[in-house]
């Protein structure tokens, strides 16, 4: 086995989730962007991204979607993939995600 190291210093990750560790960056970069949509040029803020986030996440958990709840995403990759994945971490759920490219039976597969 050949392990590989970058040349670059290790980045120390805090004991947080993911979605406090990127929901951080609103207070350093609340006008920057934080996802591009490439084809499009759509832009959100990490403002709009945190805000769009907090409103998802409000509305599953109103719906009584929380912790022991999965939600499949099958979406290609898009902005709002990251708001949705982000949300559903937020209610303390679970995530799975669904490639776009799968036939009915290989979504059948993973679903069941």
């Amino acid at each position: 086995m050949i392990i590989h190291r970058s040349p670059m210093p290790d980045v120390e990750i805090p004991e947080v989730s993911v979605t406090d560790y990127v929901l951080r960056m609103v207070d350093t970069y609340p006008d920057r962007p934080a996802l591009i949509d490439g084809p499009t040029g759509r832009t959100y803020t990490f403002s709009q991204f945190r805000d769009m986030v907090r409103r998802f996440a409000g509305g599953l958990a109103a719906r009584g979607f929380g912790k022991g709840d999965t939600l499949a995403l099958m979406a290609p990759n898009l902005p709002e993939y990251a708001v949705v994945f982000h949300g559903v971490a937020m209610t303390g759920g679970t995530i799975t995600t669904v490639n776009p490219t799968y036939g009915a039976e290989e979504v059948r597969f993973q679903l069941q």
